[in-house]
């Protein structure tokens, strides 16, 4: 990194739908990088909606000391709108990032850092925003260390690696979830090295959600067996190579304890206990009995509706994963 020509050029890649203000917000972190402003540009993928989203990018572009693109499109996913932002990127890094997400400073250097270390793919550190107050019911993502799922809201891909494998999978971009993943896993059995950057630290928005919104979230899951279909090495990562984690094998146990309780003999109720103590052993950021109580009673159609979707996409795509 002596001259100019060593630095690379990094190419960050947004795709917006509907979130004109969060959007803005993160534009002025991006801006705000410790990276040369001649070595990266920024691309907003818009899937279009009539808010100002347009208009806002626009004004950012004419203020800003780094390149602002702007793209206008009708796809139904961000997978779509990643890929496309992708094909126009001249960077020699392909830089992710979600419009619901801020960069904090040394993002993008811990990223290219990351990367140079001899991997194609980074993933970065994401955290819910420390600023925001947490909730019980909640929409954020926290990725604190190397993730099977290998999200897209904050990710680093070494560009000529990313068009070797041909982007993200053609036949996920247009599914609600997993294109991110699937791609980490062609990069994977492609023999191309993967790593994680903690320095590569992103803010992740808290949303407040209703109770549906909340039940209903945990559907992104039936995708996954497509993508252990598509690329068997997915299994390798999975509790005993059939199980999304430790927690969802715990439910399915309890699920057949309380069934065999009623059905057969009150010994079956022993099937339960592994649920029970994961559920209030791993506290996680909850401290408080009622909350834990709380958080026990509104899990258990949450992790019903789970079991549901990994079953229901386990039997489409004939490949288990429960």
């Amino acid at each position: 990194m002596t001259t100019q020509d060593a630095i690379p050029i990094v190419s960050v890649i947004v795709p917006t739908h509907a979130r004109r203000a969060l959007l803005a917000r993160l534009l002025a972190t991006l801006q705000a990088q410790d990276w040369p402003a001649d070595r990266y540009e920024i691309i907003v993928v818009h899937n279009h909606t009539p808010d100002g989203t347009d208009a806002m990018v626009a004004e950012a572009a004419a203020a800003s000391r780094v390149p602002i693109h702007y793209f206008r499109t009708a796809f139904r996913r961000p997978g779509a709108s990643r890929q496309y932002g992708a094909e126009r990127a001249r960077g020699d890094i392909l830089a992710f990032i979600d419009d619901d997400c801020q960069a904090t400073p040394g993002w993008m250097a811990a990223g290219v850092a990351g990367l140079r270390r001899g991997f194609a793919l980074v993933q970065g550190r994401t955290v819910p925003d420390p600023a925001q107050p947490r909730r019980l019911l909640e929409k954020t993502v926290q990725v604190e260390g190397p993730s099977m799922f290998f999200e897209t809201c904050n990710i680093f891909y070494d560009a000529e690696a990313f068009r070797a494998v041909g982007g993200f999978p053609e036949g996920f971009r247009e599914l609600r979830s997993a294109e991110d993943t699937a791609l980490g896993w062609a990069m994977r059995e492609a023999g191309y090295r993967t790593g994680f950057a903690a320095d590569a630290l992103v803010h992740h928005e808290v949303f407040p959600v209703s109770l549906y919104a909340w039940l209903n979230a945990v559907h992104v899951v039936s995708v996954l067996p497509h993508a252990v279909r598509a690329y068997p090495s997915i299994r390798r990562s999975l509790f005993l190579g059939f199980f999304l984690t430790p927690l969802t094998a715990a439910f399915d146990a309890f699920a057949l304890g309380v069934i065999g309780g009623i059905l057969l003999h009150s010994i079956a109720l022993v099937m339960c206990l592994p649920y029970l103590w994961l559920r209030f052993h791993d506290r996680g950021r909850f401290r408080a009995p009622h909350i834990l109580l709380a958080r026990f009673i509104f899990g258990l159609p949450r992790a019903a509706m789970m079991a549901y979707a990994l079953l229901s996409g386990s039997l489409r795509a004939r490949r288990l994963v429960l």
